[in-house]
């Protein structure tokens, strides 16, 4: 139900010929992160017809279902897209970082795939807007930039 991520999985897809990881943000303030996480990871992160990144198999943080936990680089450049649809004019919200950790689960406690994301700049994690950005690999801000001015979005760069 959550429109935004369906129109940010199919613009990177289209765009960008890769999925998106859907996650849910954790801010970390303990050392400005955000750990995105979720149950769900592509393994395909460099594109569609690229080889998958390392993967376990492992237990949903329930101990249910057995789920891939996509393993992601560490110092792997990412871009972070969000979409607020408005029938005005729709925002993106567009950061780049990099890939600073996997956090396992467990011990720590939350969903299977746990990516520590440090921002470039200086943005409060914490106050950091949105639910459900799309990390994606690559550092695509300017390509995004470019394509919100071409269709008429409001870019937001953090």
């Amino acid at each position: 139900a959550d429109t935004g991520a369906v129109a940010a999985h199919i613009i990177v897809q289209y765009l960008f010929d890769r999925p998106g990881f859907q996650q849910d943000p954790v801010a970390d303030t303990s050392d400005d992160t955000i750990i995105g996480a979720h149950c769900s990871c592509p393994t395909r992160l460099n594109g569609f017809n690229n080889p998958p990144e390392p993967y376990d198999i492992i237990h949903h943080h329930g101990n249910r279902d057995a789920v891939p936990r996509t393993i992601w680089k560490t110092g792997q450049r990412v871009t972070l897209l969000d979409v607020f649809p408005d029938k005005e004019k729709s925002q993106f919200l567009i950061a780049t970082g990099t890939v600073v950790d996997n956090i396992s689960v467990p011990p720590s406690g939350g969903c299977v795939v746990s990516v520590k994301y440090k921002m470039d700049g200086s943005q409060e994690v914490l106050s950091f807007p949105g639910f459900h950005q799309l990390f994606f690999y690559g550092d695509y801000k300017k390509e995004l930039k470019d394509f919100c001015q071409l269709f008429n979005f409001q870019a937001k760069v953090v």
